[in-house]
C-alpha cells in the first residue's frame, strides 16, 4: 500500500524533473544560437587539389548556360564533401552582398596619399538605385530591357576638396552577356568648366574618381567574365584596420538577421572564440585573354558571404592591388526592406605606385525613395547637397595615416609569390606605418574620426 501511495509523488517528481530538463535544453539551445562558430582551420591551409567549378550542363542555367544553375541564392551544390559552394558561386554571392539594400543614401571621408606623401581628402555623398527585386532576376535577365537591361544608376558628389566641390557624377550600369555589351554611361560635371562631359567606355582599368581602384573595382566587373577555382582556406583576425566583432558587426543582428536565408551558414555566428574569422579564397581568372589582369584572389567570409579581401596580380604574377579589404555591417530589413550590408572601412591600395586610401563610410539609408530625376544630367549641375557635411577628424599629414594593411608573407602559396616582390622600400614604409601606431595601441580608425583617440597628435 505504501508503494502504491508513493508512486504518484515518484512519477510526479519524474515529470517534473523531465520539465525541467526540458526547459534547460530551450535555454541552452537558445543560448546556443549565438555560439561562436568552430575553428576549422589554424590558418592559410591551401588545398593539394583546387575546387573546381561545375561546368556539367545539370549544374548550368539552361537557358544562359554561362551562369551557374539557380535559383539564387543557391542551395548547397557540394562540389566537395566539405565544401558547400563552388567559387563561381561564392563570386556571386559576394556580388550581391557587396551591393546592399535595393536603394541607397550614404556618405564617405577619404584620405588619398600617393608615393611622395602628398594627401588629398575628399568627402562623398552617393544615392543608388538597383533597378530588380531579386538577384535570381539578373541571373536570368527578366529585369527591364533583359540582356544590356539597366542594372543600376549610382549619382556621387564631392565636396572637398575645395577646388573640387561641387564635382559630381552620374554612372548607368547594365546587365551584359557574352557577345553582347553595353558600357557603362558615366557623365561627370566639371565646376570649373561650368559643363558635363560625358566619358567614353573601353576605360575598365582607369581609375575611379582618383581613387586607386579601377572602374573595374568600383562594380563594373561582371563575374561570368571569369572562370574560378577555391583554392585554400584562410584566418583574418583584422580586416580594414579592424578586429573582432568590428570586422562584421554585432554577431546578433548577423546571426536573428540572415541576409540570406537557407543558406549554408546563414543564421550563424561568423566570429570564431578568438574573434577571427575564417574564408575561402577564390581564384578568379578572365576569361579574356587581353584583359589588363592575370588574376585575382578573393577571401569569402563563409558564414555571411561578404568579401573580406581582394588581390589582384598582374600577368607576371606580381602584387598589384588590394581592391578591396572592407569592414562590414548588416542592416535588418533585407535587400528590398530596408536593409543591406553597408561597408565601414575599405582599403583601396596600388602597390605599383604606392598610391592608397582607407575609406571611412558612414550614415547609411536603405529602402529610402530616390525620384529617378535624380540620376540625370540637368541635376549633375545644381551643386545641390542633400546632407549635411560630418565634422569628423580628417588626416592633415602623412604620418597619420592609417595604416597599411598586411602583407601576410607568412601565408605561402604559388598564387601569392607576387607578395615577395613588392619593392623592399614598400615594405620598410609599410613597417613602419604599422610600428607607429603600434607604439600608441594600435590604430583606432573610428577613434581617429570622433576625436575620441589620439588627440594628442597634432
Amino acid at each position: 500500500m505504501r508503494t502504491l501511495k508513493r508512486r504518484p509523488m515518484i512519477l510526479g517528481a519524474t515529470a517534473l524533473a523531465g520539465l525541467l530538463a526540458l526547459a534547460w535544453t530551450g535555454l541552452a539551445f537558445a543560448a546556443d544560437k549565438y555560439a561562436p562558430a568552430p575553428n576549422a582551420i589554424k590558418g592559410w591551409t591551401e588545398y593539394a587539389e583546387p575546387v573546381k567549378d561545375l561546368r556539367d550542363p545539370a549544374h548550368r542555367n539552361p537557358k544562359y548556360p554561362w551562369m551557374p544553375k539557380g535559383p539564387f541564392p543557391f542551395k548547397p551544390s557540394w562540389p566537395r564533401k566539405d565544401v558547400p559552394y563552388t567559387g563561381e558561386e561564392l563570386l556571386y554571392f559576394r556580388d550581391y552582398t557587396f551591393w546592399g539594400g535595393q536603394t541607397q543614401d550614404y556618405a564617405g571621408y577619404t584620405p588619398v596619399a600617393n608615393k611622395r606623401g602628398l594627401i588629398v581628402s575628399k568627402n562623398f555623398y552617393i544615392q543608388r538605385t538597383h533597378y530588380w527585386d531579386n538577384y535570381d532576376q539578373l541571373m536570368n535577365y527578366e529585369t527591364q530591357g533583359g540582356i544590356m537591361g539597366i542594372f543600376q544608376k549610382a549619382f556621387t558628389i564631392l565636396d572637398a576638396p575645395p577646388e573640387n566641390r561641387g564635382f559630381a557624377q552620374l554612372v548607368v550600369k547594365y546587365n551584359n552577356a557574352p557577345g553582347k555589351w553595353h558600357d557603362p554611361d558615366r557623365y561627370a560635371y566639371i565646376p570649373s568648366l561650368r559643363r558635363v562631359r560625358r566619358s567614353a567606355g573601353g576605360d575598365r582599368q582607369d581609375d575611379t574618381l582618383g581613387y586607386p581602384v579601377s572602374n573595374d573595382d568600383n562594380g563594373e566587373r561582371q563575374f561570368w567574365e571569369y572562370t574560378y577555382e577555391i583554392i585554400a582556406e584562410d584566418v583574418l583576425c583584422e580586416v580594414a584596420a579592424e578586429k573582432g566583432h568590428n570586422i562584421l558587426g554585432d554577431p546578433k543582428v548577423i546571426v536573428d538577421s540572415p541576409y540570406m536565408p537557407g543558406t549554408w551558414g546563414a543564421g550563424e555566428n561568423p566570429y570564431r572564440e578568438d574573434g577571427c574569422v575564417e574564408a575561402w579564397v577564390v581564384k578568379a581568372v578572365p576569361k579574356d585573354p587581353n584583359y589588363y589582369l592575370g588574376y585575382l584572389l578573393y577571401w569569402i567570409e563563409k558564414r555571411t558571404k561578404v568579401e573580406l579581401r581582394a588581390e589582384q596580380y598582374d600577368k607576371h604574377g606580381e602584387l598589384w592591388k588590394i581592391a578591396f579589404e572592407t569592414a562590414w555591417r548588416l542592416y535588418p530589413g533585407g535587400f528590398k526592406g530596408g536593409g543591406g550590408w553597408g561597408r565601414q572601412l575599405l582599403y583601396g591600395v596600388d602597390y605599383k605606385r604606392d598610391f592608397w586610401t582607407l575609406a571611412w563610410y558612414m550614415d547609411w539609408l536603405f529602402g529610402i525613395k530616390i525620384p529617378d530625376n535624380k540620376f540625370t544630367t540637368g541635376e549633375l549641375t545644381k551643386e545641390f547637397f542633400w546632407r549635411e557635411p560630418k565634422n569628423y577628424r580628417t588626416v592633415n599629414k602623412f604620418e597619420y595615416m592609417p595604416p597599411y594593411p598586411p602583407l601576410y608573407e607568412e601565408k605561402v602559396s604559388k598564387w601569392r609569390k607576387g607578395v615577395a616582390q613588392v619593392d623592399p622600400a614598400l615594405k620598410n614604409k609599410i613597417k613602419e606605418r604599422r610600428d607607429f601606431w603600434v607604439k600608441r595601441g594600435g590604430y583606432d580608425a573610428w577613434g581617429w574620426a570622433k576625436r575620441t583617440k589620439f588627440t594628442d597628435l597634432k
